[in-house]
């Protein structure tokens, strides 16, 4: 007999548990779940372990699967269900477990961990489990590549490790990467991440799309998102977050607003980290010149159809918006600075990224006595800012202020902890802190980024807007 906790859809315990029995009548309650551990085996070789499953099983029999696992028992945490049911299926032991992510089974009411786990053990030494499976292999890289998708394989558990799969078909993407400057600097234990690990244009739907016209007769277009708990009629107010992107990002179309680092901040997840809030995303008028260079970014020329963007939808939003937040990358960083200077009385709160062109000490101070906050965030190793040069000499200024935090990070991580590497024509991972942001400075572990921010830079917003 099996025990097993039951957790909501968003993994949290609810105190209940549920008896493992057969039969079609026995289903988990509709909103309920039990956890599941999946577990890739990867040798220190660089090969895979599969596993032939029992003929005798009721699903995919005879299949071979990428997979040890099973259901976490009534106590048990994630990654010691993990543990043990690699024991008990293969009788490798190891503590070496990296994470890869979380989902859901609707069908079988299961909340699935997955991990992949590596093991110096003796190759030979793999013990099968009666009535689960009946061969072994290990395979190589290029097998197991070769294996994803086939008919032998089960596309279940292809789903979750995707984000694995993909990391392993990147390095041959980074092969053709320019070298980047910081490259010999690298721990030789630590590794390249070509991509952000979160979803990238899932829910651009959330934001709706439209144009305003200034003053000064200037056009630009914009997206917005309310916080639903507004649209149900809540008396509550909320912080807004303008977003402002980076040079030649309003070529990508709607894809912008992911660009920005502004598309996760309208999750459910984020939301109600925050408490709710709205996100404007403005976009400059850019166009490439005869030379094929981008003209048209963020520039003083804005600054009125900006203002004025931004004081209209504060008053459209009847009331219901507190604390206003600038936040900006690169480029749109070098905006936020700006703004900083020439109109601090429309914000409350400035976060450039990616960004040396902090202004004057006056300028800060001034904007420090007002009970602002600035969030100053750059890598040591930006390949476009000279950090040594551009912002040392300004470190103890910023770190004299009240209000301010920095986060200059020694390297910029994806949320699989690996160190962001972007081709832009040029190596500029490290240059790309906005990823870092759209994560919530998280990583897909739950660890923070920075211990200072334990819930990320959402749980940073809700605590500035209380």
């Amino acid at each position: 007999m099996e025990i097993w906790d039951l957790y909501d859809n968003e993994g949290n315990k609810t105190g209940e548990t549920w008896e493992r029995t057969s039969g079609k009548n026995n289903r988990i309650p509709e909103g309920r779940y039990h956890l599941v551990c999946d577990i890739l085996v990867r040798h220190t070789d660089g090969t895979f372990l599969l596993t032939k499953r029992s003929s005798d099983k009721d699903v995919y029999p005879g299949r071979w699967e990428a997979s040890a696992g099973g259901s976490a028992l009534s106590g048990e945490e994630p990654l010691d269900c993990a543990k043990r049911e690699l024991l008990e299926e293969t009788g490798i032991s190891t503590d070496r477990f990296f994470f890869i992510g979380t989902s859901r089974r609707e069908q079988s009411h299961s909340m699935l961990y997955s991990y992949v786990a590596e093991t110096d053990c003796d190759k030979n030494s793999v013990k099968l489990q009666e009535g689960e499976t009946v061969d072994y292999k290990w395979v190589t890289r290029e097998e197991l590549l070769a294996h994803i998708g086939s008919d032998d394989s089960i596309p279940s558990h292809d789903a979750r490790y995707k984000k694995y799969y993909d990391k392993i078909l990147s390095n041959e993407a980074l092969a053709a990467r320019p070298i980047a400057p910081w490259f010999a600097e690298m721990d030789p234990d630590d590794f390249v991440s070509p991509y952000p690990t979160y979803e990238c244009g899932t829910i651009l739907d959330r934001f709706t799309k439209r144009e305003f016209t200034g003053t000064d007769g200037t056009t630009i277009k914009y997206y917005c998102f309310e916080p639903s708990e507004v649209k149900a009629g809540s008396d509550k107010k909320f912080p807004l977050l303008v977003f402002f992107h980076g040079n030649s990002n309003s070529f990508v179309g709607d894809l912008c607003v992911n660009y920005t680092g502004a598309e996760r901040y309208a999750s459910d997840e984020y939301q109600k980290s925050m408490g709710g809030a709205y996100i404007l995303v403005p976009v400059a008028n850019e166009y490439r010149n005869e030379k094929g260079q981008v003209e048209g970014c963020w520039s003083p020329e804005y600054d009125t159809v900006v203002r004025e963007l931004v004081k209209g939808f504060v008053e459209e939003s009847s009331g219901h918006i507190c604390t206003r937040v600038f936040l900006g990358n690169s480029a749109g960083g070098r905006y936020v600075f700006h703004a900083l200077e020439c109109f601090p009385e429309d914000m409350d709160a400035v976060v450039p990224v990616g960004c040396s062109a902090i202004p004057e000490d006056r300028i800060l101070e001034a904007f420090d006595k007002a009970g602002k906050h600035l969030f100053f965030a750059m890598g040591k190793r930006d390949e476009l800012n000279d950090y040594v040069l551009d912002v040392v000499p300004r470190l103890p200024k910023l770190n004299s202020l009240k209000n301010c935090f920095i986060f200059t990070p020694d390297w910029v991580r994806n949320g699989d902890k690996g160190i962001a590497s972007i081709n832009g024509g040029i190596e500029m991972g490290q240059h790309c802190l906005m990823n870092s942001i759209q994560a919530n400075l998280m990583f897909d572990d739950g660890t923070p980024m920075d211990e200072r921010l334990p819930r990320g830079l959402t749980g940073g917003i809700a605590e500035l807007v209380k």
